[in-house]
């Protein structure tokens, strides 16, 4: 049965977790339906340009919910390590702990990736950025907190990988305690 009352949000959501448990290569159009409820017909309604625009729009709505939930608050006020805690906690949160596939993995997975290479760029360089300024906040030199941003964002990554291919999640909050470890302010 279709479902006519999702939000945009909402359906995009459901776009998101399609994409993060199939990938962009493994979700057919009868998959997204499935999980978005949505008969093919009213998917193209809301995304003439296919399943090439659904993933574009999930790409954004990323952006802008890391931007308000993540990179934003870093920059917010508290000290570091209050801050620090908090994008731990989100990130935490988000990938459940390291239960959760990443959607900028996922994507970047893609046969043809060059399509998103643009918007998942911004995601992953406005990552660094807001950690590095985390870590100049902290009293990192700019080339020590730049490569501790980089080193950050490759141990969550990587630790996502290892979870989805062993299914085990230790790796996930030994990457996410050892980032702690680095920008530590005491």
């Amino acid at each position: 049965m279709a479902s006519t009352t999702l939000t945009k949000p909402e359906l995009l959501d459901r776009l998101s977790d399609t994409f993060r448990r199939l990938g962009y290569d493994g979700a057919s159009i009868a998959d997204i339906a499935a999980a978005t409820g949505l008969g093919k017909s009213s998917l193209y309604h809301y995304f003439p340009g296919g399943k090439e625009e659904m993933a574009s729009e999930v790409l954004a709505h990323l952006a802008q919910s890391l931007e308000q939930a993540l990179f934003a608050p870093l920059a917010g006020p508290g000290t570091p390590n209050a801050k620090l805690s908090r994008m731990l906690a989100v990130i935490d949160a988000f990938y459940d702990g390291g239960r959760k596939a990443c959607l900028l993995e996922r994507m970047t997975a893609s046969a043809d990736r060059s399509r998103f290479q643009r918007p998942l760029r911004g995601i992953f360089v406005r990552w660094m950025e807001s950690i590095e300024g985390l870590g100049r906040e902290a009293g990192l030199t700019p080339k020590v907190a730049e490569a501790r941003a980089e080193d950050a964002v490759v141990r969550i990554e990587g630790a996502l990988v290892l979870c989805a291919a062993t299914g085990d999640v230790a790796p996930f909050a030994r990457a996410l305690a050892a980032i702690r470890g680095t920008f530590s302010t005491r």
